[in-house]
């Protein structure tokens, strides 16, 4: 029996960031550099672009969102980089007009029109508060929304869209596929219970897990549990033998003491919003240690990717803004996307040159993975770009190290399709 498209149209990644107070399901940096000075040669030979600028509109949350990042510290830096050393886009230096929205739907909507209303080619976010606010301007008008962190159906499904992350990779994709590479055959997954955070996940949840041939144990906590011992030692009893932990840092360092405290060796994934700081992680017997988390991007110190970015980040003055690499992502994957493209540089061009992507590129500060924007990867999300998402391993304070691309496209196949 085929299903119906509505039936899948939960925004797995937003409906989270809400219950976690977060704008997306990102805002990990993985393995962050230790403050080593950057070298600038990463940067290779410059290649300056010249002749009439390529605009886009870059909307963030700005300094005034709850989840205020730097990203426009760092798309001022990365655009200086795309125009001195890549090239700009086909030649051409690329400008970007800073909307900034504050996390309100109103706002991101008159971004969105402001937009439309431009001589900008695109719309590019690092990490959206509402991308399907933007997603229903732009897609209407013909013109591109690229984010990295995902959205709802509209932004995961609607014309002239482009998705940089598995955005449902954290919520059921990983837990899934880590479960059937480890020969594990029940998977509790323990988050609060509420309809926006257990809806996504009895919707995708059966159709993840059953492709990978695992059971799923859904277990809702109530937000403010002070102890999950019971729930803990029921889903053991129940013969789960994995746990997959979704959260804001205190809820889950609870489910986490409650864990250490009954000696379990069950394997355990988790989201970057589970992992807290220092503090919160001292609170944990052993702190984080050996917790797989799942993430949306990689700042290895050691990869040829992070150098590059940590160089353009020292050049342009931008050291020390880390937390806004979501911008980079976004701005150089675009960057990419174009690069080869033959013809006019207009709007449509663009939208249509992304969205169908003749080949894959290395996308940005993620381990190796590639993406191409229109193949449809994910059946379900068909503008998600990507068929990895990203798996690391947690150290005591938290530190997620040994970040790792992981496939979890063959999980989200319709039944018979």
């Amino acid at each position: 029996m085929k299903s119906s498209t509505k039936r899948w149209s939960l925004l797995p990644c937003v409906a989270l960031a809400v219950v976690l107070v977060a704008a997306g399901c990102s805002g990990d940096d993985a393995g962050s550099p230790s403050g080593s000075t950057p070298d600038e040669s990463a940067l290779g030979a410059p290649k300056q672009a010249a002749g009439d600028p390529v605009n886009v509109v870059f909307q963030t949350t700005g300094e005034k969102g709850v989840t205020y990042t730097q990203e426009k510290k760092v798309a001022d830096a990365t655009v200086s980089y795309i125009n001195d050393y890549l090239g700009g886009i086909n030649g051409r230096p690329l400008a970007i007009t800073v909307c900034e929205d504050q996390a309100q739907v109103s706002l991101a909507r008159e971004c969105a029109n402001k937009a439309v209303a431009s001589d900008a080619v695109a719309v590019i976010s690092g990490d959206p508060s509402n991308p399907d606010t933007t997603t229903a301007v732009t897609s209407k008008a013909g013109m591109l929304f690229m984010d990295s962190s995902g959205g709802g159906q509209p932004t995961l499904s609607s014309p002239n869209t482009a998705v940089l992350s598995n955005s449902l990779a954290g919520l059921v994709g990983v837990p899934a596929a880590y479960a059937k590479e480890k020969g594990i055959k029940k998977v509790a997954i323990l988050t609060i219970d509420a309809p926006i955070a257990t809806g996504p996940i009895k919707l995708i949840g059966p159709m993840a897990f059953g492709n990978a041939g695992v059971a799923m144990d859904l277990i809702p906590v109530p937000m403010g549990t002070p102890d999950m011992t019971p729930q803990i030692q029921a889903a053991l009893k129940n013969g789960d033998g994995m746990f997959h932990v979704l959260g804001n840092d205190s809820f889950c360092a609870t489910a986490f003491k409650a864990m250490r405290t009954l000696n379990t060796d069950a394997p355990v994934t988790t989201v970057s919003q589970c992992i807290g700081n220092s503090d919160v992680a001292s609170q944990i017997p052993g702190g984080y240690e050996g917790i797989k988390v799942v993430q949306s991007r990689s700042l290895d110190p050691n990869a040829a990717e992070t150098k590059v970015f940590e160089a353009v980040l020292a050049k342009y003055d931008a050291q020390g803004a880390e937390d806004g690499a979501a911008a980079y992502l976004s701005l150089v994957a675009f960057q990419r996307a174009l690069e080869g493209m033959s013809g006019d540089i207009d709007r449509t061009s663009v939208a249509a040159r992304v969205t169908g992507m003749p080949e894959s590129r290395l996308l940005p500060l993620n381990a190796g993975a590639k993406y191409q924007c229109g193949s449809k990867m994910i059946a379900i999300a068909p503008n998600i770009c990507t068929n990895d998402s990203l798996l690391g391993t947690a150290q005591k304070d938290g530190t997620v190290v040994d970040v790792e691309p992981i496939d979890v496209a063959p999980l989200f196949q319709r039944p018979g399709a």
